[in-house]
């Protein structure tokens, strides 16, 4: 028998769409009041992203300081079990900026590492365009945690001989095990990712007196600052950059990274519905124009299911009288990168 005998793709009719879910929690389907949404909503996702809304206080540790460009910043280790810590980087400004005496931001990188937040000298400049150092250079004081499954934590189970729980560095095959070994025991990287963030929070407001917060993110970093506050009580503004699409695009048409998978999310709510639990705090949501589906682009967000995704968006914040606290941004000429500009002015305009 010949190879020529297999059968080829071209032989078969390969159209497939996984079949639609029917988002029975979507807040223009659901025909709940917004109190009785939000209350069942909030419940749904936090089942779905398996995650303890209130994760215990951790014990943080300062490892080392250092003044870079202008700013102090230290470098912070946070144990959370025998098992595991995390680090992260606390930027003071060298002047405060006008009413931020008792507030930080929490800045929240994607798919890469801090350093490339940091304006670190040798390290290449990329999409996030060094927000957080940006931000605090501008007044900001800034805490930027390194997320799970990046940078020195791409990797959360290397010190255990013969295994591994990886997701991102680039250059390495990518097996993303953090995520798979997670779903098979009813954890997901976003629920953890949440709890670590709500536990550095914690922190930050115990430790340093910081009585509010807003949150700056970029890609999966949007994702989480779509996501993460509305588990927080704390934070007041929110600028998230490279998100909100319908999740029904991301994967198929976007070719995303699984990071913001969530299991079975779509058979109650979409990523309009979970930023619009965060209503009627001040939400912008940051698009580049070029950022848009193609065969050399696997963030995408720019896709065709944001105008759908933003109307639903802004309905929901409209139902509580918050119509004007939500924004679209594009900036032309842009791919999916940050705007440190329109990230000041975001946070200029509701700190005024």
């Amino acid at each position: 028998m010949e190879y020529e005998f297999l059968i080829r793709p071209d032989d078969l009719t390969l159209r497939y769409q996984t079949p639609r879910a029917p988002l029975r929690l979507a807040f223009d389907r659901a025909g709940l009041s917004w109190a009785d949404w939000r209350a069942q909503a909030m419940t749904k996702l936090a089942d779905l992203v398996s995650i303890d809304a209130q994760p215990a206080p951790c014990d943080v540790t300062e490892v080392r300081r250092t003044t870079h460009e202008g700013v102090e910043v230290t470098a912070l280790v946070m144990r959370v079990s025998d098992e595991l810590s995390l680090p992260a980087y606390l930027l003071h400004p060298s002047r405060q900026a006008p009413g931020r005496g008792q507030s930080a931001v929490i800045g929240i990188h994607g798919h890469g590492q801090v350093d490339e937040c940091l304006g670190i000298p040798g390290v290449r400049e990329d999409y996030h365009h060094n927000f957080a150092l940006v931000l605090a250079q501008a007044g900001h004081t800034v805490l930027l945690p390194e997320l799970r499954g990046f940078g020195a934590l791409d990797d959360l189970a290397l010190h255990r001989d013969g295994e591994s729980l990886n997701y991102w560095r680039l250059g390495h095959h990518m097996t993303y095990t953090v995520l798979t070994d997670g779903y098979q025991n009813g954890r997901t990287l976003m629920g953890d990712t949440i709890e670590d963030l709500l536990r550095w929070e914690h922190w930050l407001a115990d430790a340093h007196n910081v009585k509010a917060f807003d949150v700056a993110g970029i890609s999966w970093g949007g994702d989480l600052a779509c996501t993460y506050p509305v588990f927080s009580t704390r934070v007041r503004y929110i600028f998230a950059s490279g998100t909100l699409g319908s999740f029904t695009a991301i994967f198929a048409r976007c070719g995303n990274a699984p990071a913001p998978c969530i299991p079975g999310v779509l058979a109650w709510l979409d990523r309009a519905d979970v930023a619009g639990l965060n209503a009627p705090r001040p939400i912008a949501v940051h698009y580049g124009e070029l950022d848009v589906p193609g065969p050399d682009n696997e963030s995408a967000s720019y896709n065709e299911t944001v105008p759908d995704s933003f109307h639903r968006l802004r309905a929901i914040y409209e139902a509580v009288g918050a119509g004007d606290a939500v924004s679209m941004h594009v900036t032309e000429n842009s791919g999916h990168e940050m705007d440190n500009g329109l990230l000041l002015d975001f946070l200029r305009r509701w700190a005024d």
